[in-house]
């Protein structure tokens, strides 16, 4: 089978995508994933281990927030302090929340002042689509790609006249949701337009805490893409997706106003019959202002600019090099008076993909130049093999490295600037199967982190060491849908022999749907091992386990008109995953939706 090149302009304006649960292939047409490498491959030739989430089963599981699509997906906990618009903590892989990369539609997210992505912020009603990337990708991506990267796809225009949709969705805890959307185009204009608004009366995340009221959210998403191709091929094209609003908190600061915003333009094109050209500048935006007893507090807002120059060149037809240059400035404006509040990163990076018969092998280097902390130089080499035509082997090796953030460095009177990065290097060992519509994939790996910066003022003194198999299955049989995902995982501190925060050595998740006419039906577990949270002092308390059961079920009323209905937590379970934060209990959500 030869490397098959499919410029990124394709995956995202024209591509078709048939599966609906992670990764399971229909019978003609596989997922394309462009994630692992920056560049467009099915999932049967990426190297990685990979989890794709569909708009269709994005649908089919209804969600109350995006943190509900990663829950126990294959390699991932997620450690939330209360429900709708609260921090949340995506541990991929065992490494810490802020060692996941998340992007948006290519553009990367996160605070520069606390490090990590502000994952409460996305809303599930603006995404087209989700690649999850497991294992260390900082030699193609940067800093902060230890576990992996996460990247969300907003919804994208089509080929054809406009198409509306629109919904509306109240359940418990008064909660109210409805949002709006168009997408569209022509042979060479495409574009999408939708927008959502959110609000909810929560619950009282913590007891004994500030006050006994509930803990709200509301939150306002816009997202919108447009592109142009010329005759030429050359194509224009931009993106936005902005989520603003408020949420409530029990603590010395009680409310956030809060801006999540990620922009995107570009140009992409063939240069020649061999060689692919992307240029495109962006921005994010992660803004919080903080409030106490309704007093303003703090402001901590991060502003990320950023350039890349990718180049796809083909030298064969078994043979893929990608080149680029990679600019980044971070820029921080806050009430505390950091000693100091920019810095930017250059970077060069190369991928070579080649396919010599049955033996795939990837080889990736990126040098990275930053202001605050020096270079850092980071690779990785993975090499698979097809031990049949559907059931394939791989192996790989590779380092990565995380920044350390601006309160690390230069909070005022106990920064650090003589910080160095957080290191790491990741071996992994997995086998894929994929036969039509049934796929299975299983990995083991060992990460170790050294470097790991904690204390405070911080320093660069700890070590951890994490070991984990992950599982993860999905099916299409007639009118049945179905997944499953198994996570072990071995994550300790090398220096106190402690386990790792928030991190289970035990999730599984179970999804499977029913079609029956006009009608489905489907329900979801989630179990979860035991886990350990840690105080400021560094003592422990045990996070018991739990297993929840979420039901759901839809009717299509009309062929344009469906209604839909969740039960979550069917059985009341109470529980946390972040010591002294209380999780919903029982809930039921009901919802209309249009869609032409």
């Amino acid at each position: 089978m030869k490397i098959r090149r499919f410029p990124v302009a394709t995956v995202l304006a024209g591509v078709t995508f048939v599966s609906s649960v992670p990764a399971v292939l229909a019978t003609e047409l596989e997922p394309i994933i462009v994630t692992a490498t920056r560049t467009a491959q099915t999932v049967d030739e990426s190297l990685s281990a990979v989890t794709v989430i569909e708009r269709e089963e994005i649908e089919r599981l209804q969600p109350a927030q995006f943190a509900d699509l990663l829950r126990n997906r294959a390699g991932i906990s997620v450690a939330d302090t209360g429900p709708f618009g609260k921090t949340t903590g995506v541990f991929l892989r065992g490494t810490n929340s802020d060692h996941t990369l998340l992007l948006v539609d290519g553009v990367r997210m996160g605070a520069a002042t606390v490090g990590g992505a502000s994952w409460q912020f996305l809303s599930p009603s603006e995404i087209e689509r989700i690649e999850i990337v497991r294992g260390p990708r900082a030699s193609v991506y940067g800093a902060d790609a230890i576990g992996g990267v996460i990247q969300v796809f907003t919804r994208k225009g089509a080929e054809g006249p406009p198409r509306f949709n629109a919904y509306s969705r109240i359940g418990s805890f008064n909660t109210r949701e409805a949002g709006a959307g168009v997408q569209g185009g022509d042979a060479h204009t495409r574009y999408s337009l939708s927008a959502t608004h959110q609000a909810t009366d929560g619950i009282n995340v913590r007891d004994e805490v500030g006050d006994d009221d509930r803990d709200g959210f509301r939150n306002t998403s816009v997202a919108s893409q447009l592109s142009h191709r010329f005759d030429n091929g050359l194509e224009l094209f931009g993106n936005l997706l902005r989520s603003q609003g408020r949420t409530e908190f029990d603590g010395f600061e009680d409310e956030t106003d809060f801006v999540h915003q990620a922009l995107r333009a570009g140009v992409r094109g063939d240069l020649t019959e061999t060689w692919h050209s992307e240029l495109t500048i962006g921005q994010s935006r992660d803004e919080h202002d903080n409030f106490g007893q309704g007093q303003f507090s703090s402001r901590f807002d991060t502003r990320r600019d950023m350039a890349d120059w990718r180049n796809d060149l083909m030298l064969g037809e078994s043979l893929l090099w990608t080149v680029g240059l990679d600019w980044q400035q971070d820029r921080v404006e806050s009430s505390v008076d950091f000693d100091e509040t920019r810095r930017y990163n250059r970077a060069v990076y190369q991928v070579l993909q080649a396919e010599l018969g049955r033996h795939d092998l990837q080889g990736s280097l990126r040098h990275d130049d930053n202001e605050a902390y020096g270079g850092n130089t980071t690779g990785q080499v993975a090499w698979g093999f097809r031990l049949t035509e559907n059931l394939q082997s791989r192996a790989s090796y590779g380092t990565a490295f995380k920044a350390p953030t601006f309160n690390e460095l230069y909070w005022p009177g106990d920064g650090n600037p003589d910080l160095d990065p957080e290191k790491s290097e990741t071996f992994e060992a997995g086998l894929r199967y994929v036969h039509q519509a049934l796929y299975w994939d299983a990995a083991l790996f060992q990460t170790d982190v050294r470097k790991l910066i904690s204390g405070w003022p911080p320093v660069n003194i700890d070590e951890a060491r994490i070991r984990g198999l992950e599982l993860e299955t999905g099916w299409h049989l007639a009118d049945w849908h179905g997944a499953a995902a198994l996570t072990l995982l071995d994550a300790e501190d090398r220096d106190t022999g402690n386990e790792l925060a928030r991190r289970p050595r035990a999730s599984l998740r179970l999804d499977l749907d029913r079609q029956i006419g006009d009608f489905s039906v489907g329900g979801t577990v989630l179990a979860r091992g035991r886990s350990f949270d840690y105080d400021w002092m560094g003592n422990a308390e045990r996070l018991a386990g739990h297993a929840l059961l979420n039901l759901r079920a839809s009717w299509q009323l009309a062929p344009q008109w469906s209604l839909r209905a969740t039960l979550d937590n069917i059985t009341d379970k109470d529980y946390q995953t972040a010591a002294g934060f209380n999780q919903p209990g029982r809930a039921a959500y009901l919802s209309v939706h249009f869609q032409q």
